[in-house]
């Protein structure tokens, strides 16, 4: 962190203007499996040492499908702790300098201000590219993600064109639209002979 001191008390704030309507509405799906992996190095790094620990404010954790083990093996583990809630806040200890984090446990319903050397926001994902900068009459969704959309002109959007998505439902996807356009031009090649 900017302090030059070893950050070991870590909080991850899952959700950071995701699944808000003010913001981002949807579910990016791979922040929370990202965030469980950066605390077990976090525990693995630090192995024994009693400061090390690892909090993670959260909304709910999405461990999709085969994640769900990997998952309970992080809440297992005796220095990561679970915090249901939206952080309401973030302040900077006055001694410290370190951020301290404010709101309400909705498992608990009790204020808390805990501070940590370290913040990580999981942030969502969005498109990286303005679609409309590429080809115009591109259907979107609220997002930006191209729809599968018989309309779109024999454009096929695949991966993170077409949604949030992790490794294994990007290649479902792309495996998608390549049957799709494969689809498409066998009709195209019927209805010309």
């Amino acid at each position: 962190p900017s302090d030059n001191h070893e950050a070991k008390n870590i909080a991850f704030i899952q959700c950071a203007g995701s699944r808000d309507r003010n913001h981002l509405t949807h579910c990016s799906r791979i922040c929370c499996m990202a965030s469980l992996k950066q605390t077990s190095y976090l525990t693995e790094q630090y192995g024994d040492d009693e400061e090390a620990r690892a909090s993670v404010y959260y909304i709910d954790i999405r461990a999709i499908d085969r994640f769900e083990d990997f998952y309970q093996k992080v809440q297992d583990d005796p220095k990561v702790s679970f915090i249901k809630s939206k952080v309401a806040n973030i302040t900077l200890d006055e001694e410290s300098g370190n951020p301290v984090l404010q709101g309400v446990d909705t498992e608990g319903y009790h204020r808390y201000s805990n501070p940590h050397d370290l913040v990580v926001l999981a942030i969502g994902m969005t498109p990286s590219v303005d679609i409309s900068e590429i080809a115009s009459g591109v259907s979107t969704d609220s997002s930006g993600f191209i729809q599968v959309n018989v309309d779109n002109g024999g454009i096929f959007a695949a991966g993170c064109a077409s949604n949030a998505l992790d490794v294994n439902r990007s290649v479902q996807s792309a495996t998608a639209a390549a049957l799709h356009s494969i689809q498409v031009v066998n009709k195209v090649s019927a209805a010309e002979a």
